[in-house]
């Protein structure tokens, strides 16, 4: 069984580009190799197991895995005799695929990524846009956490987030689970980097948005509601905590 959608190739310069996608159940001892090739591939191991070749070695492949094939890189990859793999695969290019090139040649696939696309293209799914997402979905869960270093980058990102959904509920678990990160390095990221606890920040944030809507008007009640509050009295204690008076006299003034 051999099933192959080719997509039609888009506009030059994006980030990155579904070029097909693929799936095979390999007969015993089924060889493809040695070949070359102008994108990058991945072959996402669904059952069953095989070997691959390229210059970095000879890597064993099992279900729940997949190898990565690079572009100018010449490779071979073989199914195992006693129990050949079932795979699919996804070819692509663009700027973005330059992280699988300094990435192990074999990586465990998380999240079930791997049975979500081969069942997308035994569906005979032929949207570009979904594998699109399934590869950005990918690459976030390779890299992310294997990248999870204590510098600014990560800081700004979470930043950012929270400027931006201050109104939600943005308790350390929620934020860490949000970001792939643990609970403590969290913690410990906020701290080393602004001295402030992530919930300090978080109310900081509100704070400075509760200000703005008082000073145009909405009242306690209203502003409570929208800087994330579900309760006004708490809201009025965090504030007057903050600034030294109450929302209302605050309003006032």
């Amino acid at each position: 069984m051999i099933k192959d959608i080719p997509f039609k190739k888009s506009e030059s310069g994006a980030s990155l580009t579904p070029l097909f996608v693929g799936i095979e159940q390999c007969a015993p001892a089924h060889r493809y190799g040695p070949h070359v090739r102008q994108h990058y591939l991945l072959h996402f191991c669904l059952s069953g197991c095989g070997t691959l070749w390229d210059k970095r070695g000879t890597h064993r492949v099992g279900a729940g895995e997949l190898f990565v094939i690079r572009p100018d890189e010449v490779t071979v990859y073989e199914a195992d005799e006693r129990d050949p793999w079932c795979y699919c695969w996804i070819g692509f290019e663009g700027s973005s695929a330059a992280v699988f090139d300094t990435a192990p040649s074999v990586l465990a696939v998380q999240d079930e990524l791997h049975k979500r696309l081969a069942h997308a293209i035994k569906a005979e799914e032929d949207a570009p846009e979904l594998y699109l997402a399934l590869l950005y979905e990918l690459i976030y869960t390779l890299f992310r956490k294997s990248n999870q270093k204590e510098n600014k980058s990560d800081l700004q990102e979470i930043c950012r987030y929270i400027r931006y959904n201050y109104m939600k509920d943005l308790r350390v678990e929620t934020l860490a689970a949000t970001f792939g990160f643990e609970r403590s390095y969290l913690y410990r990221l906020f701290k080393q980097k602004l001295g402030v606890g992530v919930k300090e920040y978080v109310t900081a944030v509100r704070m400075e948005r509760a200000q703005k809507f008082l000073k145009s008007g909405h009242s306690v009640a209203a502003t409570a509601h929208m800087v994330g509050y579900a309760d006004e009295f708490n809201f009025s204690h965090s504030f007057k905590k903050r600034f030294g008076l109450s929302p209302a006299a605050f309003a006032k003034k």
